[in-house]
């Protein structure tokens, strides 16, 4: 029989092949890892980048929104937010002073944040130097009317017996004149213009020749005489051009034919070919252009008067009414502001009306004529006059000529120095400043 031959077989051969394989899948591991760390990192950074991208726009859009509403006079609150794809940005604005506004815009991506901040002016506002200020028409006092205040003429002022100045009166050029005037009040008060004759002047008198006045000509120690200079007047027909466009837009908001209103009513933009009645209260929220004459009348029977205000959107701007025709303000009319102060009403002839011209296109009317009583902001007719009766008050007056009416008190307040207007050269806001804040 054959003796069959038995190999010996180690028992820890199968352990050191399940070692091996272990420590072959952990090098394998470890090796896989090593690769798809990275990419998983890179990944991550990639997705993270990618929603603060989105959380950056998003917050951009925020603002834009913002913006946009703003310039475009829209109704807007002091925080807003703005959803895209379920996603926000959280806007907060805020009026600053100095007709600014601030706008931070917070985007939010998957709890990573982005935050903008933006800063809005008021476009160029129109500089009015003097509360009171006439072109070559000059400056006309009735009898007994006068001026709390001072004013500036490139024309000549005349008065009438008892007519009288508070402050400091200037006519400009080399032929300009002050007669029969009282100039000051309570020890301050000069006159300055080429010839003064038959005045009274409480300060100095600074002029070149001078005759029946209560003092001499003057000129400050050590100076020789000089004129006052023409000063242009506030507002350029770029200003008027691009008020009226903006009353227009697109000729959507153009209406054909007269206008009265009869009700309380509010006018968004608006071109009225015609003309513009105005027998109750109008609340105006944005540039209106009337090609026609504007009356503002005073109902009798009425429990108060007519009154044209500011749509509280306005804040610390001011809103336009322009007219290529006359503007005729009956007594007791009262034009208010946005409910914030420095903002205010501008009424603007663009007509050449005087009815002391015989041929004058307004049919007898002056450009601009202001009733008894009547509480206004500003008023400008630089081609024509501008024509006051009794104890009117106002912040601006601005003339070709202007006239006062016998026995009338013509009261400008504080005056102003720089309205903005929310249309202009320059549109209504401007970016200021820009940045991202977080």
């Amino acid at each position: 029989m054959k003796k069959l031959d038995f190999k010996k077989v180690k028992k820890n051969s199968g352990a050191a092949m399940l070692i091996s394989v272990v420590f072959f899948l952990f090098i394998s591991l470890a090796i896989i890892s090593g690769l798809v760390g990275p990419t998983v990192r890179e990944f991550r950074n990639a997705s993270m980048n990618l929603n603060s991208k989105q959380s950056y726009f998003l917050a951009e859009s925020g603002s834009e929104d913002a913006t946009y509403r703003i310039i475009k006079n829209m109704a807007i609150s002091e925080n807003e937010m703005l959803i895209l794809d379920s996603n926000s940005a959280t806007t907060a604005i805020t009026t600053l002073v100095g007709n600014t506004k601030q706008i931070i815009s917070l985007g939010n991506v998957s709890n990573l944040n982005r935050e903008t901040s933006l800063t809005l002016k008021t476009g160029d506002g129109i500089v009015f130097k003097y509360g009171t200020q006439a072109g070559q028409g000059g400056f006309i006092f009735h009898n007994n009317s006068y001026v709390t205040g001072s004013l500036y003429s490139n024309g000549n002022i005349v008065g009438s017996n008892g007519a009288y100045i508070t402050g400091d009166a200037f006519v400009a050029g080399s032929t300009g004149s002050i007669s029969n005037m009282r100039v000051g009040y309570g020890g301050t008060g000069d006159a300055h213009a080429h010839n003064i004759t038959d005045s009274t002047v409480t300060g100095t008198i600074y002029c070149f020749f001078g005759s029946r006045n209560n003092k001499s000509c003057s000129t400050p120690p050590g100076t020789p005489p000089t004129d006052p200079a023409v000063q242009d007047l506030p507002i350029s027909e770029t200003d008027i051009n691009k008020w009226k466009a903006d009353a227009t837009g697109d000729g959507t908001n153009t209406t054909t034919g007269n206008v009265t209103i009869s009700i309380p009513t509010t006018m968004e933009a608006k071109k009225i070919i015609g003309n513009l009645t105005i027998n109750s209260t109008l609340t105006i929220s944005n540039t209106i252009y009337v090609t026609g004459n504007i009356i503002i009348n005073a109902i009798s029977g009425q429990p108060a008067p007519p009154s044209v205000k500011l749509n509280s959107s306005y804040g610390a701007t001011s809103g336009i009414i322009i007219a290529d025709g006359y503007i005729t303000i009956d007594n007791g009319v009262v034009f208010q502001d946005s409910g914030t102060p420095g903002s205010y009403i501008l009424l603007l002839s663009d007509s050449e009306c005087d009815a002391s011209v015989s041929d004058s296109p307004c049919n007898g009317n002056n450009a601009i004529d202001v009733g008894n009583n009547s509480d206004i902001s500003i008023v400008n007719a630089q081609k024509g006059t501008v024509y006051f009766s009794n104890n009117s008050s106002v912040k601006e007056a601005v003339g070709e000529k202007i006239e006062l009416k016998n026995n009338t008190h013509f009261d400008y307040g504080s005056g102003l120095i720089n309205p903005y207007f929310t249309s202009g050269p320059s549109g209504s806001w401007v970016i200021d400043s820009w940045g991202e804040s977080q």
